[in-house]
C-alpha cells in the first residue's frame, strides 16, 4: 500500500525520492537507497539489500536498465515486488511485479517516475505524473511533496473498497554533496502525508542556519538567537508543539 515519485531537476541536477505508505517507518527503506549516482527504491515488499548492490553498480557507470536487470535477476521474489531506478542524469525505469498485490502500476518520463501498488486506480499516478510536471522551477523538494499530495488527493490506496490511510511518508533530495539536502520523515502518523507538508514548513527556515553552523560554526549565533531574530512568534510554537 505505497506510492512513490523519484525525480530529477535538470536545472539544479538534484535528484530525490519521496514515499507515502500504511506501512509504517518507512522512510528507513530509502537510507543507502541514494547517493551522488541515482536513485534505487523497492516496495510492495521492500528489499534494503538491493541498495547497496545497485549503488555499487551505478558507481561503476551502469545504465538505469541494466541495474534494474540485476536486482531483477538478484530477486527470487521479484513477482511480489516493485523495483524502481533512476541514473542521476533523470533516466529512470521501473519494475512492477505480476504478483503485486491490488491495483499496481507505473508511469516515467523524462526526470521522473511514480509508482504504486493497492492503489485507487491508475488516475492516482495520473495526478502524480501531471502534478510533477506542473511546474519544473520549483524547488524539487517541494514537487516531490506536491506530488505525493496529489496522490493522496486522487484516491491515494484502497483496499476492499476502502481508502488505507498514508501512516508514514518520507522525503529526501541529494544535491552535490555525498549527503542528503533534504531527509525528512514522518514515522507514524494518522496523516503522515499532511504531517510531511508541516515538518518541511518547520524546517525550512532552519536549513541555511544549519548549513551555517556545518560550514563555519564560529561565525554562527546561537540556535536560541538566532530564533528570536528570524521566526515569528507563531512559527516558534509551532516547533514546539
Amino acid at each position: 500500500m505505497t506510492y512513490t515519485v523519484i525525480g530529477h531537476c535538470p536545472r539544479t541536477h538534484q535528484i530525490g525520492v519521496a514515499v507515502a505508505t500504511y506501512s509504517v517507518a518507512f522512510g528507513s527503506f530509502t537510507q543507502g537507497a541514494h547517493n551522488a549516482y541515482g536513485v534505487v527504491m523497492s516496495q510492495a515488499n521492500g528489499r534494503r539489500r538491493n541498495a547497496p548492490l545497485a549503488q555499487s553498480l551505478l558507481q561503476q557507470g551502469w545504465s538505469s536498465k541494466s541495474v534494474l536487470a540485476a536486482l531483477v535477476e538478484d530477486d527470487l521474489h521479484e513477482s511480489l515486488r516493485q523495483i524502481a531506478v533512476m541514473t542521476r542524469d533523470g533516466v529512470g525505469v521501473v519494475h512492477t511485479g505480476a504478483r503485486v498485490t491490488g491495483w499496481a502500476g507505473d508511469k516515467t518520463g523524462p526526470d521522473y517516475t511514480v509508482f504504486g501498488n493497492v492503489l485507487t486506480g491508475e488516475h492516482v499516478l495520473k495526478a502524480m505524473e501531471t502534478t510533477f510536471n506542473k511546474d519544473p522551477d520549483q524547488p524539487l523538494v517541494e514537487r516531490l511533496i506536491s506530488t505525493l499530495e496529489s496522490g493522496k488527493d486522487a484516491g491515494g490506496q484502497a483496499a476492499n473498497g476502502r481508502h488505507v490511510p498514508e501512516r508514514s511518508a518520507c522525503v529526501v533530495v541529494m544535491d552535490r554533496k555525498s549527503y542528503a539536502a533534504w531527509d525528512l520523515r514522518v514515522d507514524m502518523h494518522g496523516t503522515a502525508v499532511e504531517e510531511l507538508r508541516r515538518i518541511y514548513s518547520l524546517y525550512k527556515p532552519y536549513q541555511p542556519y544549519y548549513e551555517a553552523r556545518e560550514e563555519d560554526p564560529s561565525s554562527c549565533p546561537t540556535q536560541l538567537a538566532w530564533e528570536r531574530e528570524n521566526l515569528t512568534r507563531a512559527q516558534l510554537q509551532e516547533t514546539l508543539k
